[in-house]
């Protein structure tokens, strides 16, 4: 019985040694493929897909083909299809080798997908044009490629979303190429590793992709510019003040811009333009359609504001106190009070809005407050206030501080 279980290992194994080399003597042809770039989809820490097309004729039966990929490119992430065929083995080398049984003859479509980690960067560049009642923001996409080769008659798709955590930001242009070297050092060590590309798509329901109209050239080690949308926006201007520490003001401008695109508006810096002169370098916010940016402007003189102290007392009385066991004790009871006014007047022959900050002592207790504030805290106080044409308002309010302190030699 022993020998014939012998016998029949034998025989399996010779069985299976026989079967391998005639699947090997079957495979009609090994071919080096290289396909054109159909698409690439850029992440916004760097973090790209790359989709690859072709067609050939190939013959029914079995075919080893040989990838020919980048050298950056993440082999792990690799996705390799054909047309009429299924894959029987992947043989994982310098370039990855795919054994495929084509189970018919003729023109075969292939396609091939993969990850480049910081392949390529792109942020958005923006033009804002502030008219009365609203803002034209027209918005370009600046990309930086680095992919090794020149992208030829590609589709462009650019991912954008909340800020997410990074491991590596992307330099703003013009900077793209010179600081890009530097990061990349210590970044590639990491690429062929499936977990180095965690960090690069966040939560992939906040993210959106915008696929530019048509197909673009991208020449390797470049940075261009490409539109990427312009919209005219209803806008409300509102000022804001800090009372506590700027008392002579200015008002800060802030423009809150309507997204009432499809799109949302990805974060970037802006040139600020108005009545056609520029006025200043201002950063757009992360804005998701049908929800408002608040831009800030900048200084502005459309408002006039003071804040004043009206009048400081501080009045001293001296009471006898019981402590512990029926001592008794005298001390000194100190109460200080401020009194402030705070001024404001438009320049402006229109309606405006501001929102106004001020700070008390977190010991302070209020006397009186005229008008009543809309937020108030421990500390701080704020207004929203409406003002007419060339309106002037006041705001007061006093609070005051009291103390007890022990005098000399009392116990």
């Amino acid at each position: 019985m022993r020998e014939f279980l012998i016998l029949l290992v034998l025989v399996l194994s010779v069985f299976q040694v026989t079967a391998t080399e005639d699947m090997a003597g079957e495979i009609k042809a090994t071919t080096i493929i290289s396909l054109s770039v159909d698409s690439v989809t850029i992440y916004p820490d760097g973090l790209a897909t790359v989709k690859r097309t072709g067609s050939m004729e190939v013959t029914e039966g079995l075919h080893r083909f040989v990838l020919d990929l980048p050298t950056s490119a993440n082999e792990e992430s690799v996705r390799f299809t054909v047309t009429n065929a299924t894959i029987v083995k992947i043989i994982y080398d310098d370039n990855p080798e795919y054994i495929i049984n084509v189970s018919r003859a003729g023109l075969q479509e292939f396609e091939m997908s993969y990850l480049m980690p910081h392949a390529g960067v792109w942020m958005p560049s923006y033009s804002l044009y502030l008219e009365e009642d609203f803002i034209l923001v027209s918005a370009y996409a600046v990309v930086a490629n680095k992919f090794g080769e020149d992208l030829e008659n590609v589709r462009l798709k650019l991912v954008a979303g909340p800020p997410q955590l990074d491991k590596v930001r992307a330099p703003a242009a013009p900077l793209y190429l010179a600081e890009y070297d530097t990061a990349e050092e210590s970044i590639m060590d990491a690429a062929p590793k499936m977990a180095s590309l965690d960090l690069a798509t966040g939560r992939l329901e906040t993210l959106y992709i915008y696929e530019l109209d048509g197909r673009k050239d991208l020449e390797m080690d470049k940075v261009i510019g490409l539109p990427l949308f312009e919209e005219s926006s209803p806008i409300e201007r509102i000022y804001a003040w800090n009372a506590y520490w700027q008392t002579e003001g200015p008002v800060t401008e802030v423009v809150k811009a309507n997204n009432t695109m499809k799109d949302p508006w990805p974060a970037g810096s802006a040139l600020l333009y108005q009545n056609g002169e520029y006025v200043s370098m201002i950063d757009v916010p992360y804005t998701p359609n049908g929800t408002e940016a608040s831009i800030e402007i900048g200084s502005s003189a459309d408002l006039t504001v003071s804040k004043t102290q009206t009048n400081y007392t501080v009045e001293e009385d001296i009471k006898e106190i019981t402590g512990a066991s029926n001592a008794s004790g005298m001390v000194i009871v100190t109460t200080k009070t401020w009194t402030y006014r705070l001024k404001l007047k438009s320049n402006v022959d229109r309606n405006t809005s501001i929102e106004i900050d001020d700070r008390r002592p977190l010991e302070a207790e209020m006397i009186f407050i005229e008008p009543a504030p809309s937020e108030t805290t421990a500390t701080d106080l704020k207004w929203e206030q409406d003002m007419g044409p060339r309106d002037e308002i006041t705001i007061d309010y006093a609070y005051k501080i009291v103390t007890t302190e022990p005098l000399d030699g009392s116990k």
